[in-house]
């Protein structure tokens, strides 16, 4: 069976908390099983009052009482727990506390008692509070002091719920005298109400009063050593009363008590609460006075300080230059005012007088810092300028590299602000090293930012000019490429845009040595260089894509109104206006292309497509005999990407027409170019029949008169006629195959000459065919008659057609041709030969208009 502990110290005299004992001490006394079924009481008072000796009497403890035939002396030292032995319903622990008021601790020393009272009132169920009958009317021998400090402290850490729990005081009367309990209790009463009003209690605690928190009990006993049974007597009776069936019991059941097994642990950490409290660190008299005499010495001193003239005129002279001799200065007027506090507080408690010196010192420390820093200021402001100064001029006579000369300067100017501060500004006793060096930073911080300042400007200024030569360079050619608009314009901007970057470059590289620029620095400026070139090139492009419609149709009418050696066509009726419309449109077409999308990094694919799909709408969609499903899919492919909303594979950045945009543009050149090509086949129509117009009526009265006897001979010779009709048809064969009228255009001497060039391969053409045809006839009689009958009938249907249609004067034809451009000098000439015929032809007015039936069946007969 495990022996229970009769006592131990819970907390030394040092204040050091006794953990482990603690732990063994309550499970030994069952606390921890005992659930809230227990109750904890304690004691305070002063010292060698009696207390130990009561609390034995009432508990049957055994804490060590004083020897009076010792002295009276310090008996108890700490804080110390025991079980009760004579209450054991409920579960009774005892606390006995170091006496208050003690000799051995002194005036200076009386945290502690402060700190185990309130120990125990934040702990105890129930606080006996030990004091002589004779000192109740007193201040300080009742205890009044103590007794506020631990109630306001109380309140502040532990913030108890008013009505709820209420601590039990149970102030005990020793050695009663002749005053009766009742008016001691009156008076005791009283004080606590005033003790109650003058502590600060917490905002939310003033309007609660002492007994919303406490509840008040007296109890009375006689002089132990004088009057022993009487005492005894006493103790007896008080000790039913911490029993519940006791009268006018002092045993209160709560639930809201702490159970047992956390009892341990709340003596620890109520314990390091108090400990860390300074309210409960009250220092002694001497203290106190000397903390309050020293305090008014040092403001006496910064005062006088302050107002010194010395000091004054220091600190003005400070703020507007730099002082020369400012370290010794201020050195000077420091040491007198430590001096002056020293001869004052010298009579005055060292640890106080010491504490306050170094306080002093540091306020001068701080005033001196102040000017101190505005000292820096000059010294940054003056160093900065020199600096700024001497690598302005080392830059202007280029005697050394930029990099070199900032380097030099930087140095120096660092030297000299360490060596002037060192020498000027230093103050002794004021450590001020930390702003000396954040000054240094300050200033070295300044002097990079302007080196690279002027890096930069120089570096701005390079590269302003680097690009200036690429963009002259690159937008004179490029305007020009994109005026010819080539079949390969992508690769040579792309070749002239590489070109320009890297002469760009070049002049970069040159410029820029000297000035310390990194492999990294190097590479982004030519990033931006090609960047820049790409952005000009870019921009010329999207201007030329804005006026595409134009350009197009420039395009086709240089392919489509002139040949190949850029003469106008004059539209000769051998010409083959379908077949020179689609070349013409098939060339816009491709020019429509080079300007759809940007090409200088794009994919080869997506801008074959591209291509494909603009050239498809130049393309011939009559049906071809023999085409297949796979010509139908790839048709199909090209129409679905131009109705895509952008092109296939084509970045949005690189797109500059949009197919929706390419597909209205080339609308409206189709709706402009159709004009331009039926003017032109007018005009083709026009020289057709100017080429086959019958000679005037006059002509032919002249022909006949002039030339009967010629005719009649002719005609009635067979052979001559043979060899006439021949000879003509031959005739008019070479001068249709040698386009004598196309090439007079040009010129006398040049259509001379071109003719004389044509006119041999051309004798030699015809004589071949006509020998060919002669050779047909005498093999097949037939097939002449019946290529002669095939002719007429042609003629014939010709006619029906001139003579069915509305008809159009030829000066109408010949202004339609004029505007469109499409009309040339001899078909000009030709149209006013018509018209003069037309004119003629209405002189006969008179006759008979003939049945075009008629007329189509006489010439059927013929």
């Amino acid at each position: 069976m495990t022996t229970e502990p009769q006592v131990l110290q819970v907390v030394s005299g040092d204040g050091e908390f006794n953990e482990a004992d603690v732990r063994q001490f309550v499970s030994a006394a069952h606390i921890d099983t005992a659930g809230v079924d227990y109750q904890t009481i304690a004691i305070t008072g002063p010292q060698s009052s009696g207390k130990s000796t009561l609390m034995n009497a009432l508990f049957g403890t055994g804490f060590t009482e004083m020897d009076a035939m010792k002295g009276r002396n310090q008996t108890t030292k700490g804080i110390w727990f025991a079980k009760s032995t004579k209450i054991t319903e409920p579960v009774t622990m005892v606390m006995d506390l170091e006496g208050s008021d003690g000799r051995e601790r002194g005036e200076d020393d009386t945290s502690f008692e402060r700190q185990s009272s309130l120990f125990a009132l934040a702990i105890a169920d129930i606080l006996l509070v030990n004091m002589w009958a004779k000192d109740i009317g007193r201040e300080a021998g009742s205890g009044k002091p103590l007794l506020k400090t631990i109630f306001q402290v109380n309140l502040k850490l532990f913030t108890p719920a008013p009505n709820q729990r209420r601590t039990v005081l149970l102030f005990v009367f020793r050695d009663m005298t002749k005053t009766p309990l009742q008016q001691l209790k009156a008076t005791w009463e009283e004080d606590l109400q005033r003790m109650w009003q003058s502590i600060t209690k917490p905002p939310h605690y003033d309007a609660y009063s002492f007994s919303d928190f406490f509840e008040v009990q007296y109890a009375a006993l006689h002089n132990f050593e004088d009057r022993e049974e009487d005492f005894r007597a006493d103790v007896v009776t008080l000790r039913r009363r911490f029993t519940a069936e006791g009268d006018n019991s002092l045993v209160r059941v709560s639930q809201d008590a702490l159970p047992g097994d956390a009892f341990a642990l709340s003596l620890n950490k109520v314990w390091e609460v108090i400990k860390s409290q300074k309210d409960l660190n009250l220092p002694a008299h001497k203290v106190m006075v000397a903390n309050i005499r020293c305090g008014e010495i040092l403001n006496d001193q910064l005062r006088a300080l302050q107002e010194d003239q010395a000091w004054t005129s220091l600190t003005q002279a400070a703020q507007h230059h730099l002082v020369p001799d400012f370290g010794s200065q201020a050195s000077n007027l420091l040491e007198s005012c430590l001096t002056g506090y020293e001869q004052e507080a010298r009579y005055f408690e060292a640890g106080v007088r010491q504490s306050k010196q170094e306080e002093l010192h540091s306020k001068l420390a701080s005033m001196v810092r102040e000017v101190f820093q505005q000292q820096l200021g000059h010294v940054h402001k003056k160093l900065l300028q020199a600096f700024k100064g001497d690598l302005g001029g080392s830059i202007m006579d280029k005697t050394q590299p930029f990099a070199e000369a900032a380097d030099r300067w930087s140095s120096q100017a660092e030297q000299e602000f360490r060596q002037g501060t060192h020498d000027h500004l230093t103050v002794k006793g004021v450590d001020c090293e930390d702003l000396i060096q954040e000054g240094l930073e300050a200033l070295m911080q300044e002097v990079h930012s302007w080196v690279e300042h002027l890096r930069q400007d120089k570096i701005k200024e390079i590269m302003t000019a680097a690009e200036q030569a690429m963009q002259s360079q690159l937008a004179g050619p490029t305007i020009a490429l994109l005026d010819d608009m080539p079949a390969d314009l992508w690769t040579r901007l792309s070749n002239r845009l590489s070109s320009s970057t890297a002469a760009a470059a070049q002049v970069l590289t040159e410029g820029l040595e000297g000035y310390s620029v990194s492999e990294h620095e190097r590479l982004q400026q030519r990033e931006e260089l090609q960047q820049s070139g790409r952005h000009r090139v870019e921009g010329l492009v999207q201007q030329a894509a804005d006026t595409a419609l134009s350009r197009m149709k420039d395009r086709f009418n240089d392919v489509f109104a002139r040949d190949e050696q850029h003469m106008p066509r004059n539209w000769s009726p051998s010409a083959n206006i379908p077949a020179i419309a689609q070349q013409a449109r098939q060339s816009a077409a491709r020019l429509l292309a080079l300007l759809a999308v940007i090409r200088l990094h794009a994919v080869k694919g997506a801008e074959d497509k591209v291509e494909r799909a603009l050239l498809s709408l130049a393309a011939d969609r009559r049906p071809v005999q023999g085409s297949g499903e796979d010509d139908r899919a790839s048709h199909s492919a090209e129409w679905d990407t131009l109705a895509a909303p952008q092109w296939p594979g084509v970045p949005e950045k690189a797109m500059l027409l949009s197919p929706s945009r390419s597909r209205a543009l080339w609308r409206q050149f189709t709706s402009d170019t159709n004009f331009m090509v039926q003017q032109a086949v007018n005009t083709q129509e026009a020289n057709k029949a100017a080429s086959n117009r019958l000679p005037p009526l006059w002509a032919m009265v002249a022909m006949v008169l002039l030339g009967w006897n010629e005719a009649m001979s002719i005609l009635t010779s067979p052979l001559k006629l043979v060899l006439l009709v021949v000879g003509l048809l031959f005739a008019k064969t070479v001068y249709q195959e040698l386009e004598v009228d196309t090439e007079m255009q040009h010129g006398l001497l040049p259509g001379c000459l071109a003719l004389a060039a044509k006119f041999v391969p051309t004798m030699k053409q015809v004589a071949r065919r006509t020998g060919e045809q002669c050779m047909s006839f005498v093999h097949d009689p037939n097939q002449l008659r019946e290529t002669v009958q095939h002719q007429v009938e042609a003629v014939v249907h010709q006619a029906d057609g001139l003579l069915h249609s509305p008809r159009k004067s030829t000066r109408d034809i010949q202004m339609t041709s004029v505007k469109s451009g499409t009309l040339d000098s001899a078909s000009s000439n030709n149209l006013r030969h018509r018209e003069i015929s037309s004119k003629q032809s209405n002189l006969d007015a008179s006759v008979p208009h003939t049945d075009t039936s008629t007329l189509s069946d006489s010439f059927k007969s013929k």
